[in-house]
């Protein structure tokens, strides 16, 4: 149905489009459209909007303007200007090539090439602009560059390089499949895994830390161990780990009971320091509250026997307190769309795990920022922009787990239901 207001002259048409310039009229009040076609069978063709009214500050111009051009009417006229070899959109836009291309004939301008693709769609997570903003104004996100979104600006800040990004995409592909299909998000951990593994750096680090002391320290005979930096290529050199007679162990490694398919230190297993001593459990003292205060061990110089268990460790001496933090899925299904309406009750609770009092070798304060590591047996770590090098106060992301994991977001989810 035409609007009565279709027929207009040029001239009134311009003096209310004036008016809504000044800002005379409430948001909502009027508008200006394109006139084109209102019996085309293709909706986009039928007088769309062009101009609309807003009174919301830009993030340039501020509150310069309260009138508004839509994806619409300004999205071929920037291409032509722009001299846009070829306009990429997802298969939702393609409806509205023709009237891309209706209007930059009628304004006898450069017209671009328009392809349509299927868009990139990955599992526990949200891509769309709308639901992004929603999960930062409403707390659920730390803004824009939080880690936990597949923003380029929150890959980056996770720690993911342009090449896993690119060679990600690579392997996806352009196709036109539809907008429905769904990629699995550990294939995006996958290309960080490979290029990780090349690249980064051997380190110990302990996420959380109790205090381990070796009653008889006298009897090693070397303290300074060497480990590699990349275990398979002892070309690229090593480093030097400082044993002391306290260190620090993560407390995952330790079980005050023997307990089945447990590979750390009990009173009945002895383990090794990675690359250092066999020990063996002596006593453990607890604080008032039953906390560990410390565990007692003792060395066993010569321990020919099999071990299952080889745990990281941190001299206390040479320790450095940092923050890491773990980052898991985001989402606890992995499809958000069949959620509907209720796709924020699916956040993860667990999408962000800080660890503020873990342990890293004091080496570690003489690293560069957005340096890339691996934690052994720990995972693959971002040395955060936001460190204060000269404070000491280093922030560790974690890109990704060492290998694919069953992530306990799936427990969540089925404990949920």
């Amino acid at each position: 149905m035409d609007s009565p207001y279709r027929t207009r002259s040029i001239e009134e048409n311009l003096k209310l489009f004036e008016m809504m310039r000044q800002g005379r009229f409430d948001e909502g009040e009027c508008c200006l459209r394109v006139k084109m076609n209102m019996q085309h069978e293709n909706p986009c063709m039928r007088d769309f909007v062009a101009y609309r009214i807003r009174y919301t500050p830009h993030p340039h111009s501020g509150d310069e303007w309260c009138i508004y051009p839509t994806y619409d009417y300004t999205h071929c006229i920037v291409d032509s200007i722009e001299n846009i070899t070829h306009s990429l959109c997802t298969l939702e836009f393609e409806i509205r090539r023709e009237s891309y291309y209706q209007l930059l004939k009628d304004l006898d301008i450069y017209k671009p090439n328009v392809w349509e693709y299927s868009r990139l769609n990955i599992s526990n997570t949200v891509l769309s602009k709308r639901k992004i903003e929603t999960l930062v104004n409403e707390g659920f996100c730390n803004g824009w560059a939080d880690p936990r979104l597949l923003t380029l600006e929150g890959l980056r800040r996770r720690g993911y390089t342009p090449s896993m990004i690119n060679d990600f995409c690579a392997h996806l592909g352009v196709a036109r499949k539809g907008n429905e299909n769904l990629t699995q998000y550990k294939l995006l951990e996958k290309f960080a895994r490979t290029e990780l593994d090349r690249d980064a750096s051997r380190t110990f680090a302990v996420m959380n830390p109790i205090l381990l002391e070796i009653v008889n320290f006298d009897a090693i005979k070397d303290t300074k161990i060497q480990g590699p930096l990349f275990p398979a290529d002892p070309s690229k050199g090593s480093q030097t780990y400082t044993l002391e007679k306290e260190v620090f162990i993560d407390s995952e490694d330790f079980s005050e009971t023997h307990v089945n398919k447990f590979f750390g230190l009990t009173p009945d297993q002895p383990v090794m320091l990675k690359y250092g001593p066999t020990i063996k459990f002596v006593s453990v003292e607890k604080n008032g509250d039953g906390s560990i205060k410390s565990v007692k061990v003792e060395v066993l110089p010569d321990y020919k026997e099999k071990l299952k268990g080889y745990i990281q460790w941190v001299s206390k001496d040479c320790s450095l307190t940092v923050t890491c933090n773990l980052y898991a899925v985001h989402f606890l299904v992995e499809d958000i769309k069949k959620t509907g309406d209720k796709w924020r009750d699916y956040i993860n609770p667990e999408s962000l795990i800080v660890k503020d009092n873990a342990k890293v070798w004091k080496s570690m304060s003489k690293a560069k920022v957005e340096s890339r590591f691996q934690f052994e047996r720990v995972g693959y770590f971002f040395l955060d922009s936001d460190s204060d090098m000269k404070k000491d106060k280093l922030i560790f992301n974690r890109i990704v787990e060492l290998k694919e994991s069953k992530d306990k977001a799936v427990n969540i989810a089925n404990a949920k239901k």
